[in-house]
């Protein structure tokens, strides 16, 4: 029961931290816009787009990395501790 409470905890965490990253995508890069007059600026509208979306998800992936990491470091340290 003590090793379920950490886990839920980064389950929620990770969730939250999904859900905010999600909202900021949904109003953030879509906001995104160079213009429509040209075939460049649509472009370059779409690719900025994808670029921001993409940097947010890689720093949402990069934070469960961190924090299950941690959790896996802290788990391995009181395992040692108790042999």
């Amino acid at each position: 029961m003590k090793q379920l409470l950490p886990l839920a905890a980064i389950e929620v965490f990770v969730w939250l931290f999904l859900l905010g990253i999600t909202f900021v995508i949904s109003k953030g890069a879509v906001e995104i816009n160079f213009g429509t007059a040209s075939l460049a600026a649509r472009v370059a509208t779409q690719t900025a787009r994808v670029v921001a979306s993409g940097g947010l998800v890689l720093i949402w992936l990069l934070g469960w990395k961190k924090v299950t990491d941690s959790y896996l470091n802290r788990t391995l340290s009181r395992k040692r501790a108790n042999f």
